[in-house]
């Protein structure tokens, strides 16, 4: 059955829960997105999750589900479905059975996994990392995600955490993370760090375009509004994202040295392709690396754009229903 099945992913997000039905071929037919309400509790959010399964299902009948992959934005013991924290959401979700009560709700096998390894997953099988025997990863939005493929193989670790440059720590003086250490990289090179900045600059009356957005509201400002002003040719816009980029670049740098990849694949919301944030992160791993030959690491943008996530969590979904969930 399994052969011709499809499976559904869902990415559980701090703003929106993304998920799409994907056909046997690995192709999205249906798409479901609605906004988390995390403030809501955990319970609430299994339920949204559940009646989108529901209505995913209900939209294409007559298409066999092999299981269900649900990528979350932190620590999962992966044979169990079990969270472990999940620092960006409230309440953290700390011993919550997401896998568990979405099996039993909708009658599926179920398969949970970092979101960070769901993009690395599908930007592995089917992106910009396709092929490759070493590779690192990493995902900037809300956090700063990551991943690494050994020997061909995505990596998992314990809780499945291996890969999480977003939180080594690279000022140890420097703001305080949502995981409970100071000046991890996650708070110098991610959205909410942008935007932090943004504001910073906006209260302390420098001489900036970002005053002018959203009426002066500096609550409605955004990581993408900074970037759009940065393009336009603000100086203190370009100064925020370059220095962000920057820091994911150093991050990046001492990955590199560490693992010697073929690939570094950087994507998501804050690192679209060409931007300039993705720009500065290349420019100053490049440049901070000294050890290997940086010239025989490719450094490219994500392949699969939005979709990577969600996309990753369904192929997890489908293997572990196959092949089991024990990872470590």
């Amino acid at each position: 059955m399994t052969d011709r099945a499809g499976a559904i992913g869902i990415d559980l997000g701090g703003t929106n829960l993304k998920m799409a039905l994907l056909d046997a071929e690995r192709r999205i037919v249906r798409r479901e997105v609605v906004p988390t309400g995390g403030a809501d509790g955990h319970d609430a959010v299994l339920r949204r999750m559940a009646a989108g399964v529901a209505t995913l299902r209900e939209a294409e009948p007559s298409l066999a589900i092999a299981g269900i992959g649900i990528g979350v934005p932190g620590e999962v013991e992966m044979a169990t479905g079990v969270t472990g924290d999940l620092p960006n959401l409230p309440g953290r979700w700390i011993d919550v059975p997401v896998g568990p009560a979405i099996a039993a709700a909708t009658g599926l096998p179920v398969g949970v996994i970092n979101d960070a390894k769901a993009f690395a997953l599908a930007e592995h099988r089917m992106g910009a990392a396709a092929g490759a025997d070493t590779a690192l990863l990493r995902t900037v939005g809300t956090g700063v995600g990551g991943a690494v493929v050994a020997y061909g193989r995505l990596l998992y670790g314990v809780g499945a955490m291996a890969g999480e440059i977003g939180h080594l720590v690279m000022q140890p003086e420097g703001p305080r993370c949502t995981c409970g250490n100071l000046g991890c990289l996650e708070t110098l090179a991610s959205g909410p760090a942008i935007v932090a900045e943004a504001v910073r600059r906006v209260v302390q009356g420098h001489t900036t375009a970002l005053t002018r957005l959203h009426d002066g509201d500096t609550s409605r400002l955004t990581a993408a509004d900074v970037a759009n002003v940065a393009d336009e040719g603000d100086a203190a816009a370009i100064d925020i994202v370059d220095r962000a980029g920057g820091w994911l670049g150093m991050g990046l740098a001492g990955a590199i040295a560490l693992l010697a990849p073929e690939v570094v694949v950087i994507g998501g919301g804050v690192a679209p392709e060409g931007s300039r944030y993705l720009n500065a992160a290349a420019a100053t791993a490049r440049s901070h690396t000294g050890v290997i030959d940086i010239e025989r690491v490719a450094i490219r943008p994500a392949a699969l754009g939005y979709d990577a996530g969600v996309i990753g969590a369904a192929l997890w979904g489908r293997e572990s229903a196959e092949t089991g969930v024990d990872r470590v």
